[in-house]
């Protein structure tokens, strides 16, 4: 008992209130997401006026995550942090709100105006992983890194429950309930924002590299491309897999939450000590790991006939994630001076939401065209870039 006493206490030296208060900020952002990623392909496969267009909101999500992500880096090396925290705040509870409405006048326009807006919210609060870099030792980045997205755990929990029990809070309106609560719970991550405290970075003309050489380096190379794959593969398989579930296989809404749910939790309690084994067993380790439980998550899914065979398919996905994410994240940042990061940020996730926005896209149209098995074999191509990109020694 001392001695995991000790071990818990020295994962938490040198952490600061910065990181606290974005890790709890992400408790919240993390929760409204998970209720918009569960519902949002299936309400759009009640009021899209063709099938396949069911995952185009959630698609329009991640394509105004992936257009907003470098114009919101930049604010945040002129304005800071903070405002532009709370800006994206204020635009996912705004476009939740649209969402509700959209749902219960059955518009599918507003619908995808909606996503618009949390496209945009979103983008911003996926920096809240490298603001917690920004105030702690070198030593500790990864750490930090990994405490912030670990609150995604708790949102594992809370995103299904408030998910199932708000589904049918609204009379003839299904899921206009969920996303109603889904832009309440937004807004409490404003409290926890409103307390951080991170200096704007310096901006020095003359100051870092140019942008091409630092992109040319091997480990960004390698950073941009396990976190940008690994994030496009979770995205373009768990985006159909409630698609899957309730209008395939006919299983019940309580299930998909489950299996969701369970996929979640894969991808964050990993946070807790991923941060420790990158500093142990070295970065290039652990996204090696996370390449070998993408490849078991292929078999898995390829043979699924069962909710927990799905459920175990999800489950590996969201540790593999969680590998590929952390790992190549924390490289883009090793390697970042602190005039850089706006920029090497912004482009960083342009990249990675770009792919991430194609993915979700294409999950929708492959499920609907193929099916579930040849949808899951079609994810090999982009693993075997990321495991060129992470075996090759490329040179300059």
């Amino acid at each position: 008992m001392m001695h995991l006493f000790k071990h818990t206490a020295k994962f938490f030296e040198h952490l600061n209130k910065n990181v606290f208060y974005l890790a709890s900020a992400q408790v919240f952002s993390m929760t409204a997401m998970n209720i918009n990623i569960i519902t949002t392909g299936l309400a759009g496969f009640i009021i899209a006026p063709y099938g396949w267009l069911s995952t185009f909101p959630l698609s329009l999500q991640f394509i105004l995550t992936m257009i907003s992500t470098f114009p919101c880096s930049i604010l945040m090396s002129k304005y800071g942090r903070k405002r532009i925290f709370l800006a994206g705040i204020i635009s996912i509870s705004f476009g939740g709100f649209l969402m509700t409405i959209a749902l219960i006048q059955r518009n599918f326009y507003i619908f995808c105006l909606g996503s618009i807006f949390l496209g945009i919210g979103h983008s911003s609060s996926l920096f809240y992983r490298y603001a917690a870099t920004e105030t702690v030792p070198k030593s500790v980045q990864p750490k930090a890194m990994s405490l912030v997205l670990s609150a995604g755990l708790i949102a594992a929990f809370l995103g299904p429950y408030i998910y199932k029990m708000s589904a049918d809070l609204v009379l003839n309106s299904l899921y206009a309930g969920s996303y109603f609560l889904m832009a309440i719970i937004q807004l409490i991550a404003v409290f926890f924002i409103i307390r951080i405290e991170i200096p704007i970075p310096p901006i020095k003309k003359h100051g870092g590299r140019k942008t091409i050489e630092i992109f040319k380096n091997p480990s960004m190379i390698r950073g941009v491309i396990s976190a940008a794959g690994g994030y496009g593969i979770m995205s373009y398989l768990m985006t159909a897999t409630p698609l899957q579930i309730i209008n395939v296989c006919k299983y019940s809404i309580s299930e998909n939450a489950s299996i969701i749910q369970w996929h979640v939790i894969a991808m964050f309690a990993p946070s807790f000590f991923t941060g420790t084994l990158i500093q142990r067993f070295s970065v290039e380790r652990i996204l090696v790991t996370g390449i070998l439980f993408y490849l078991l998550v292929v078999v898995v899914a390829f043979l699924a006939n069962t909710p927990d065979q799905y459920l175990l398919a999800l489950f590996l996905l969201g540790i593999g994630w969680n590998f590929l994410y952390i790992g190549g994240s924390s490289l883009i940042v090793s390697i970042t001076k602190p005039e850089e990061q706006g920029r090497v940020q912004g482009i960083s996730d342009l990249i990675i939401f770009g792919t991430v926005s194609i993915s979700s896209l294409s999950a929708g149209l492959a499920h609907y065209t193929l099916g579930w098995d040849k949808m899951v074999i079609y994810s090999l191509p982009i693993m075997l870039i990321i495991i060129l990109a992470n075996m090759i020694n490329i040179k300059k």
